[in-house]
């Protein structure tokens, strides 16, 4: 069995040194073949951002590399072996491992795919050509569309015709929106921009869950009144979604950073701000059905959609903003900052940090205070409960116990 150490990678930099990926290497030569590194890794490391998951190709195929991995005790499953995909596993690491290939079909959201031994026609078949950037082994860099020279230049480009890579995937459409805020820095690609306004009515055909996965990034991105600038002006919005977004209700970026880090146990929903602030006003069901949104989710926007009455958001701006975040809970702060946008309004950043660090006091009076009092144990507790909450509340959280029973029995 070959291992690593039988093997010199010298020339690899420290991020890609991990024991799976050398693992892999090694498998690689021992089966007569080559294994390297492509895609995000590679493209994030060349432009300076963390480099995160690693994804691999090897040009054989990948039946034959499985049976050798299983041979070798290494761990795998089989997630795409149709598509040419699997992926290995060890105690701290994994990584998707995939033929190098040519499509045979494609549909718009799928394809038949081959092994085919060739890197530059792997290359050919992918999304960006800043993607299409390989590490071997031995640490050299191959580029054959010319992806490092688009990073250093901030042009974000579809590899080789653009209006075809779209669609054989038109999740590439919505793919190049997420991808534009980091890597175009010098603007819209014109092939590109040509592909997306031929093609956008592609993105119709696809899952509700794949467009959402990529949502949930363009949502909290950079730049995210030009990306839905973008997306309105080629109307892959109304594709895609269904609807049109309005960039002008977003607020700039740096309101976007505040109203995230001010989010707190909420940042899983920062994403679905936005939206709702973006999207047509009564829209939450159909953008729930359209992107198959969890029950979560579709709560949250259903909520953030029935937005604040004028009364809660004066409340919310003012001294007794306490007593409105009483009622709304963990939906306090999200609501604020939906109306606030809605309205045109500057987001309030102290007031939302103030939201998320006030804990509400506990309710005085309970069920059993109620009953010790002769009460029964029916609605009218209930609703006398309520009426001693809402005075409580009133009082700004003042009052206490003995109080309130005075209140409600009058002794």
């Amino acid at each position: 069995m070959s291992s690593p150490s039988d093997h010199d990678f010298g020339g690899l930099p420290d991020w890609a040194r991990r024991p799976l990926v050398m693992q892999i290497f090694a498998q690689a030569q021992a089966l007569g073949g080559e294994a390297r590194i492509v895609g995000g890794a590679v493209r994030d490391w060349l432009a300076n951002y963390p480099v995160g998951d690693i994804d691999m190709a090897i040009n054989l195929p990948i039946k034959t590399v499985a049976s050798r991995m299983v041979a070798c005790d290494m761990r795998i499953v089989e997630t795409g072996l149709k598509h040419g995909t699997i992926t290995l596993y060890d105690d701290d690491d994994q990584i998707e491992l995939t033929q190098t290939r040519v499509d045979l079909e494609t549909d718009g959201r799928h394809a038949i795919v081959a092994h085919d031994q060739d890197w530059a026609r792997d290359a050919a078949r992918r999304d960006f050509t800043i993607n299409a950037l390989y590490l071997d082994s031995s640490g050299g860099i191959f580029d054959p569309l010319d992806g490092k020279a688009d990073l250093q230049a901030g042009r974000l480009r579809f590899a080789g015709d653009a209006g075809l890579r779209v669609q054989e995937d038109a999740l590439r459409i919505i793919r190049y929106c997420r991808f534009f805020p980091r890597f175009a820095a010098t603007g819209i690609d014109p092939q590109a921009e040509k592909a997306l306004r031929e093609h956008a009515s592609l993105s119709t055909r696809l899952s509700g869950e794949r467009v959402a996965n990529e949502m949930r990034r363009i949502m909290v991105g950079g730049r995210l009144k030009e990306v839905i600038g973008l997306m309105q002006d080629n109307k892959i919005d109304q594709a895609a979604l269904g609807l049109s977004l309005d960039p002008s209700r977003l607020a700039n970026d740096d309101d976007i950073g505040s109203m995230i880090a001010g989010l707190g146990a909420n940042v899983d929903f920062a994403w679905l701000v936005n939206l709702a602030v973006a999207m047509p006003s009564g829209s939450a069901t159909l953008l729930a059905k359209r992107l198959r949104l969890s029950r979560a989710e579709e709560h949250c926007l259903t909520r953030l959609d029935l937005g604040l009455g004028e009364d809660d958001m004066t409340m919310l701006s003012g001294a007794r903003w306490r007593q409105a975040a009483y009622y709304l809970g963990d939906m306090a702060a999200l609501l604020f900052a939906v109306q606030s946008w809605r309205n045109g309004r500057v987001l309030d950043a102290s007031r939302l940090a103030e939201f998320t660090a006030w804990t509400p006091p506990q309710n005085p009076i309970c069920g059993a205070d109620l009953l010790s009092h002769g009460v029964d144990n029916g609605p009218g507790l209930g609703q006398m409960l309520k009426s001693a909450e809402r005075r409580w509340v009133t009082s700004n959280f003042t009052l206490g116990k003995t109080k309130l029973l005075e209140w409600l029995f009058g002794n």
